[in-house]
């Protein structure tokens, strides 16, 4: 079991920019960062990938203005092709196989979304396949994100096999799976043939796993396995603490880092 640190919520302390937080993540153990589009520090984040040599698991796509993305966003075509074309490019120079690729909020009538989400999934595909990468989708629930276009895992999968492109696949993040649908074990024997990343946080305050919550992550973990996903399990959670204090829940399940 792998797990990559998402620098969205881990080494946060301090208001370290995002080049030092993978400095820490590395001085921590992990061999695997996740992290936003670094805007601002491009170079920065080049240079201690290639200091540390952590593997970028995962980078969320470029966001330029918005907060949340534009993939669904009716009238915004071009806007999510510059974003989607600007991360491609930076994640080739950090040699990251996986782009987030993120929805967007809801703006206007919900059809319009669904069609222009479509539209530039199929879009991405096509590009992401010329260039060996693959574009995730996740749906987040209503209670972290009441306007998120993407909330449904029915949805989510449909339009994956719609697509039918392994270059488009589902993240699931047990935070979110948990608020939309439950029955955890029977949603992963739904979609694990679609499923492209993973990210774990208790529920309900996103706290570790070994935070008292609704998850058994002895159970999870040995479901994780079981299903056969080998790749990259994301630390996407709030730390109860402070990250360092944090990551002693790592032990509590015997994983090395």
């Amino acid at each position: 079991m792998k797990l990559s640190a998402n620098l969205n919520f881990l080494f946060t302390e301090g208001g370290k920019p995002l080049s030092e937080r993978i400095f820490m993540a590395h001085g921590a153990g992990f061999n695997a960062v996740e992290i936003p589009f670094p805007n601002f520090e491009l170079e920065d984040v080049l240079q201690a990938k290639e200091s540390t040599g952590i593997q970028i698991a995962l980078i969320n796509i470029s966001l330029g203005d918005s907060k949340f993305g534009n993939a669904s966003i009716p009238n915004n075509q071009e806007k999510f092709k510059n974003q989607l074309n600007e991360t491609i490019e930076f994640a080739k120079k950090v040699q990251c196989s996986k782009i987030h690729i993120m929805a967007g909020l809801i703006e206007g009538e919900l059809n319009e979304h669904l069609v222009t989400y479509k539209s530039n999934l199929k879009y991405s595909a096509d590009i992401l396949e010329m260039e060996g990468l693959v574009g995730l989708i996740e749906p987040i629930n209503k209670f972290a994100l009441p306007s998120y276009f993407m909330n449904s895992y029915k949805t989510a999968c449909s339009i994956i096999r719609e697509i039918n492109s392994k270059h488009i696949r589902l993240l699931v993040d047990l935070y979110h799976l948990q608020h939309i649908t439950g029955n955890i074990t029977y949603a992963f024997a739904d979609f694990k043939d679609i499923i492209g990343h993973i990210q774990i946080a208790q529920i309900p305050h996103r706290h570790e796993p070994n935070i008292a919550g609704e998850i058994d992550f002895t159970y999870i973990f040995d479901l994780i396995k079981l299903i056969g996903y080998d790749g990259w399990i994301g630390c996407e959670y709030k730390p109860k603490t402070n990250t360092l204090e944090g990551l002693k829940w790592i032990q509590k399940y015997n994983i090395q880092l």
